[in-house]
């Protein structure tokens, strides 16, 4: 459970973000989908663990928009940077009840 209240948090912090911050226009629109994609992607990977490898590419594009957009602020771009790190690692590294359920099958 701790990993979708995580993973809205993070959601949630980059929508606010996306506009508190300076960004571009096209920045903004990733920004946001990235945030949707993340919550979508947090609730369905409770039913479908795999999922967790999408949300993981969605933090590896966030990551890399964050470096490549132009019109970026420095905070804006270290923002999404970390947050698309933190996401990523989320992603990644199972939780306990991915290693229990590893165990049993």
């Amino acid at each position: 459970m701790r990993f979708i209240g995580w993973n809205l948090f993070f959601a949630a912090w980059l929508l606010v973000t996306a506009f508190a911050l300076s960004h571009s226009g096209p920045s903004i629109f990733l920004t946001c989908v990235a945030a949707l994609a993340i919550a979508v992607l947090a609730f369905a990977s409770r039913g479908l663990p795999r999922l967790r490898l999408a949300m993981a590419v969605v933090a590896l594009v966030l990551g890399g928009a964050a470096l490549l957009m132009p019109d970026l602020s420095g905070l804006a771009r270290l923002n999404n940077g970390l947050v698309a790190a933190l996401v990523f690692a989320l992603a990644v590294i199972p939780g306990r009840a991915d290693l229990v359920g590893s165990r049993a099958g």
